[in-house]
């Protein structure tokens, strides 16, 4: 099985998993409010937008089209400096107003996947608004 496939299938389980897994919370009386909602929506994001971009990749590789080329990795190093940036700002906002986080492993938590999403927001901006031309 090649790399595409097994990262697809991969993605596929996890997202199998924590679906799974809201499930068991939901029907043992646990119903997320605020914060937690928030979080699980992130989670639930991030999981949509793995499958989508891989299954892309995966479709790709079947037609022949290379995964990945210069213009794909400029992209990437572009949005990942963007999003680091982003990021660094949001951690200080965070820690600023961590008296609104009811615990510090929300914090962390809601943290990692805020950036995450950060993350997810700019490399698909940068893929459909990315000029040759600009750097």
């Amino acid at each position: 099985m090649n790399q595409t496939k097994s990262a697809l299938l991969l993605v596929t389980l996890l997202i199998l998993t924590v679906t799974a897994g809201i499930a068991v919370l939901v029907q043992s009386g646990y119903t997320p409010k605020g914060l937690h909602l928030v979080i699980l929506a992130l989670i639930v994001l991030s999981a949509i937008y793995a499958f989508i971009t891989h299954f892309k990749r995966h479709r790709d590789h079947q037609k022949g089209i290379p995964v990945d080329d210069e213009m794909s990795t400029r992209i990437k190093y572009k949005a990942g400096h963007h999003a680091f940036l982003a990021s660094l700002y949001m951690w200080l906002f965070i820690f600023l107003f961590k008296d609104f986080f009811p615990d510090v492993e929300t914090m962390l938590g809601g943290g990692i996947l805020l950036s995450a999403v950060i993350s997810i927001v700019i490399k698909a901006y940068l893929t459909r608004h990315y000029n040759e031309d600009q750097d």
